[in-house]
């Protein structure tokens, strides 16, 4: 069997058998993994108490990286980075040296990497797919 075709047959795979693996919100985006490996993110409409309807339907995006088996997990974190010696004379100085040394993390974890922007053929490519990978982006 010539490698492409069998690449086709994963596809069609992975394709037929398509679904929402996990789920995450942070800053007013959905996460969604796949048992594809892929990510998506969609925003998330505000919804008032009088909402009966959605006014447009929310786009989906597709991360460019994933994983080559399923999403297994995802979730959010929060971190501060930076110094940890803020000075503690003025409480409001603290409060706000740590708001800006403060970034949110995403984070998935599955089987695998995968660069779903090239479709390239390595030597390496199948080599870690049953390797656990943990997948971060900075949001």
């Amino acid at each position: 069997m010539f490698p492409g075709s069998c690449d086709d047959i994963i596809r069609q795979h992975k394709a037929a058998c398509l679904r929402v693996t996990a789920l995450v919100t942070c800053k007013d985006l959905l996460w969604i993994g796949t048992s594809a490996g892929v990510l998506l993110t969609m925003p998330l409409p505000h919804i008032a108490s009088s909402t009966t309807k959605l006014a447009n339907v929310p786009t989906v995006t597709g991360v460019p990286h994933g994983h080559t088996g399923h999403v297994r997990f995802l979730t959010s974190v929060e971190t501060t980075f930076g110094s940890t010696d803020v000075p503690h004379r003025n409480s409001y100085k603290v409060k706000q040296d740590q708001r800006s040394n403060t970034r949110l993390l995403v984070i998935s974890g599955g089987d695998g990497y995968e660069d779903f922007r090239t479709s390239n053929l390595s030597e390496v490519a199948g080599r870690e797919d049953s390797t656990n990978h943990l997948l971060l982006w900075n949001i």
